[in-house]
């Protein structure tokens, strides 16, 4: 039979290993899973972190880094974001019946909207839906966004990389003009389009076992914590090289870097300092190290410190 999961967790890391782990149980039944994210950026298994946002803002502003297991580009999640996926085996595929579901839950709260060739959902134009899908072994996940009252402002400037220059082998994502539904209706929230999908569900699904709500005690999902790494979320990057930028009491150091599976291959090491520095043993020590900017400057303060600044 048929089944509806609502998460009550809003940690991102949680519902991403949930989400997956529910596709790696996936029966000839359909599940719908709704869900809601904490701030967070949500990106691709094959993206570049660095390429997609500003970092630095992204720490500032407490965003967490999620990197998915699907595809796809960056999308930036707050509490006036809804989750929805789809789950199943490959062989019941029925894409259209998952989009009917979506059309019919917001047509409910006269929302006038269309599919667009880029699996997306517009109204008036407007991006508010962004769809993709995801198949392991014979199971089969159809998921997207629903943006009710995303913080837009937060949205643009997060999804923006911050370094000065960037050469990378990743699938850039693509900006789109977007639009809340509460800004073409103001009475619509997350919690209206929570029971709209789900009606609609139960309408065009017909037969469904009563809502389940799941939950960190309730339901385990096993790589939880692996995909709360620094291992996954940076690690995972592509090959791309890089060169950014910082201003110390000593004066400007550039490093202009060639990344690999996540960690420096090579990396040259440049300052306007009048003080004559040799970053030779700096450059090899950092060899192998997980790319993080905070981190790789803060070795390089240490290192002149050590070196030159205190003699």
């Amino acid at each position: 039979m048929n089944k509806i999961y609502i998460s009550q967790e809003t940690d991102p890391y949680y519902n991403v290993a949930l989400e997956h782990q529910l596709l790696l149980e996936a029966n000839d039944d359909t599940l719908l899973f709704l869900w809601q994210n904490s701030s967070s950026v949500i990106f691709g298994r094959n993206q570049n972190l660095f390429a997609e946002v500003d970092t630095q803002y992204l720490k500032e502003n407490n965003i967490s880094p999620v990197r998915r297991f699907s595809g796809g580009g960056a999308v930036f999640q707050d509490l006036g974001n809804l989750n929805f996926t789809f789950i199943t085996k490959e062989k019941n595929i029925e894409n259209d019946k998952y989009l009917k579901v979506i059309i019919k839950a917001l047509n409910s709260l006269n929302i006038n909207c269309e599919f667009s060739g880029r699996n997306d959902i517009l109204t008036n134009g407007k991006k508010f839906s962004g769809h993709a899908y995801y198949t392991s072994d014979d199971n089969y996940l159809y998921h997207g966004t629903i943006m009710v009252d995303v913080n837009l402002d937060m949205l643009t400037k997060v999804l923006k990389p911050s370094f000065l220059k960037l050469n990378s082998k990743a699938i850039d994502s693509v900006r789109s003009r977007v639009v809340n539904l509460s800004q073409i209706n103001n009475k619509i929230t997350t919690q209206k389009i929570e029971k709209a999908l789900i009606n609609s569900f139960i309408e065009i699904f017909e037969k469904s076992e009563p809502l389940k709500f799941v939950n960190k005690d309730n339901y385990y999902a096993p790589l939880f914590k692996e995909i709360n790494k620094d291992n996954w979320i940076y690690g995972e990057s592509p090959e791309f090289s890089i060169t950014i930028e910082k201003k110390f009491s000593f004066g400007n150091v550039a490093l202009s870097t060639n990344i690999e599976n996540g960690r420096i291959k090579k990396i040259k090491i440049q300052t306007d300092s009048l003080i004559v520095a040799d970053f030779k043993a700096c450059e090899e020590e950092l060899k192998r190290m997980l790319f993080q900017e905070e981190n790789i400057f803060n070795y390089v303060e240490k290192y002149m410190k050590v070196n030159y600044l205190t003699k």
